[in-house]
């Protein structure tokens, strides 16, 4: 690393390599800080303001130049105020001004030869080498030749005025020795670099170029001209240091990585359009503390990915830009592979259970082995009722045959992705990846901004933590909406789409048949609003899940094999309004010492989406109108309008005249036109009408008989302290008869 000398405001000397350390420091600290409370502002995510010591850079000249309510069913996302700042300490004023009012030298391209008007620069044919700190200017063609910087502890600022360099060998642009350079693209210029599909390099160089521009130093690009990189070898625009964009419109194809800064990236402005082989923009310094970050608060991206969309070795922070990212080809690329097998939410048994009712429905001789349904074609979904062949076999093969497969020696695909964290503040984002839409090997959190997430894999994952504070997100599609150990939602708005989970806690411990209840994994709601439609659990913790405010909605699953919520440590409700339908086999429902009430009815048969459920006080007063928009037999409701010691009726089938956002109406429009289904009166945290999965706020197994369910397999009866089936599976394996059973 080089000495840089800057000016601190004390006036001493400031080295680089100080600099850098102090940046490290404020980064980590600003880190620390975000981790602690969320998130953090813009402001903060890279630089304190206060750290005004940063070098500012010296040379010869450097002159800087709705409103409808929706009572206890009320949908209000919290807003994040984010403050943007304008000027990070990531950028000096140097690179924030392109000014080049005064230039050391004019270099006019001539195809295979160059003229050189001014100190500090020489020709040799094609190629041109800059020795001295100055401003060099640029203009004209080469068919064959580079530009090469070779001044140590010098700035230098390249400005490129219609300038088209190809280079047949090598980097049309290399940065061999500096303090730092600058690659100015002059106001209304087209510029484009061209290098070789493979490099030629001297025998006896230790280091050589990778990149269509290269820099073993800082490299900062400015300016609102034009740039077309064509990196035919391996990266588009690369340094060994840090690489900073201001503005510019940059366009780059390349065979590896579009841009990558070692230390770190850093883009406050311009429009960057990126094809890369692999990753589009990337950091890569793990060695070092607190660098190795990506820092974006502006500009406009369309990124399309081979491999990682953006990606940092430790820290990627958002606090503002567009962004449009396709990685790894996009959602409909994705490898996932994933059915339910056995863990908990699986093949449970027992009277309004997964498999069976009791043992002599499905033992003995009843059973087909060959299509593996009922000899009568019946099937037990939820409260003892009957599905057709298709959806049995369908059902069974899913949960016996098929498990998960998730290739992680497969190239990394994820749209974006931090090594230790990562924070979005801000900013219009839309991602399309074969794998995770945003992923964190640590914590990830959202403090703002509008994000379009459509995923082949998850829509939000992270190892440790996950946390919405606030903006919106949308999933459109994914395997499992939101995965971490913890995930918080205090505010904003989560919109999920998932084939399985909406929402996934865990911290990756093996469920096994029954589920392994995980001490440490929780899902906390506190606020906001949450919407899901999963295909799999709606929301699923294999820990604890408390709900403590806001809004939340569930669509949930249409088969028995799963639930619209599901926990492993029970569910506890103290706030917040909840509506969650699905269908009974494996319902479950709040803790009864929850501190807010909450309702759970099955009703006779399975309703059709569309059809509406309405919950009315004991003087016929719409509590709540939901429409669940697909088909359901069991709905949970939570609302503080539930009251001990009153008595309630839900109705389903009815109409409302007023306003409904994701089904759930403004109360008051209820026409009283609905069907009875039942009523009940709150005398305990948990009432219900129908009959109940007994799986309860997050029992292991429920149906007919508790436990595992039902009789088993012959008929005979479940010992329930060997845990062991008479002839089930223990002894009659998985082959019927004498198989499932009430298993």
């Amino acid at each position: 690393m080089k000495m840089e000398l800057g000016i601190t405001e004390s006036g001493e000397d400031m080295t680089i390599s100080s600099f850098k350390k102090t940046l490290a420091f404020l980064i980590s600290a600003a880190s620390f800080a975000a981790m602690a409370a969320g998130c953090s502002d813009s402001s903060s995510s890279a630089l304190s303001e206060s750290s005004s010591s940063a070098v500012e850079e010296t040379t010869q000249e450097d002159t800087t130049s709705s409103d409808k309510e929706y009572s206890s069913s009320e949908i209000e996302a919290e807003t994040l105020s984010n403050k943007k700042t304008a000027v990070s300490d990531l950028f000096s004023s140097r690179d924030l001004n392109p000014d080049y009012s005064e230039i050391t030298a004019s270099i006019k391209l001539n195809g295979d030869s160059a003229g050189i008007d001014g100190d500090g620069a020489k020709a040799d044919g094609s190629v041109i080498t800059i020795s001295k700190e100055g401003v060099y200017y640029i203009t004209g063609t080469l068919n064959d030749g580079q530009i090469i910087v070779n001044a140590d502890k010098a700035k230098v600022q390249l400005v490129l005025d219609n300038a088209d360099i190809t280079c047949k060998t090598s980097a049309p642009v290399y940065g061999v020795d500096s303090d730092k350079i600058f690659i100015t693209l002059a106001e209304g210029s087209e510029n484009t670099l061209t290098d070789a599909e493979s490099y030629t390099y001297a025998e006896d160089s230790a280091a050589e170029p990778d990149a269509c521009i290269f820099s073993f130093d800082s490299l900062t690009i400015n300016g609102s001209g034009k740039l077309t990189v064509n990196a035919n070898y391996k990266d588009g625009i690369k340094s060994n240091d840090d690489v900073v964009i201001t503005d510019g419109d940059i366009t780059i194809n390349s065979a590896a990585n579009g841009i990558k800064g070692k230390d770190y990236v850093a883009v406050c402005d311009g429009n960057i359009n990126i094809t890369s082989g692999t990753d589009g923009i990337k950091s890569s310094n793990s060695e070092d503390e607190g660098m190795g970050f990506v820092y974006i608060e502006g500009g406009s991206f369309v990124i399309n990915a081979g491999n990682d969309g953006i990606q940092a070795e430790t820290e990627l922070i958002i606090a503002d830009g567009k962004f449009d990212i396709i990685s790894g080809g996009g959602s409909e690329n994705s490898t996932k592979v994933h059915t339910d097998d056995m863990m908990g939410g699986g093949m449970m048994g027992g009277q309004g259970g997964g498999f069976g009712r009791r043992g002599e429905d499905f033992g003995s001789e009843n059973f087909s082995s060959e299509n593996m349904t009922p000899s009568d074609g019946s099937f037990p979904f939820g409260n003892d009722q009957s599905a057709d062949t298709a959806s049995f076999t369908q059902l069974a093969f899913t949960q016996l045959t098929e498990t998960e497969t998730d290739d992680e020696t497969s190239t990394s695909t994820k749209g974006l992705k931090g090594g230790a964290s990562v924070e979005i503040n801000g900013g219009t984002i839309s991602v399309d990846s074969a794998d995770d839409a945003v992923h964190s090997n640590g914590t990830l959190a959202i403090c703002g901004g509008n994000l379009t997430l459509t995923s082949g894999d998850d829509g939000l994952n992270a190892d440790t933590d996950v946390t919405v504070s606030g903006g919106e997100v949308y999933i459109t599609k994914s395997y499992e909406g939101i995965e971490a150990g913890t995930i918080n939602i205090t505010g904003g708005l989560v919109d999920v789409t998932s084939s399985d989970d909406g929402f996934n806690a865990s911290d990756g411990t093996p469920q096994g048949a029954m589920g392994n209840f995980s001490s440490g994994v929780v899902l906390n709601i506190s606020g906001g609003i949450v919407y899901v439609d999963a295909g799999g659990d709606g929301l699923d913790s294999n820990g604890k899940m408390t709900i403590s405010g806001g809004t939340v909605i569930v669509n949930g699953p249409t088969n028995s094999g799963n639930s619209a919520l599901d926990s492993n440590g029970g569910i506890e409700v103290t706030g917040g309004v909840i509506v969650a339908a699905g269908m009974s086999g494996m319902a479950e429902y709040p803790d009864s010492s929850s501190a807010q009430n909450s309702v759970s009815c099955t009703f006779d048969s399975t309703l059709a989406g569309g059809t509406m459920v309405t919950v009315t006080d004991s003087e016929g007063k719409e509590i709540l109108s939901f429409t669940p928009n697909k088909n359901y037999n069991n709905i949970v409701i939570s609302t503080p309008d539930l009251k001990t010691g009153e008595t309630y009726t839900i109705y389903t089938g009815g109409t409302s005249s007023s306003d409904e956002k994701y089904g759930l109406y403004v109360t008051g429009g209820y026409n009283s036109d609905g069907t009875e289904a039942g009523s009940f009166t709150v005398d305990s945290a948990i009432s219900f009408i129908g009959t109940q999965s007994m799986m309860g706020g997050g029992g292991m197994m429920g149906g007919h008989g508790g436990g595992f369910g039902g009789e088993f397999g012959t008929g005979e009866e479940f010992d329930p302290e060997t845990m062991t089936p008479p002839d089930g599976f223990g002894g009659g394996g998985m082959t019927p008869p004498g198989g499932f059973g009430g298993f």
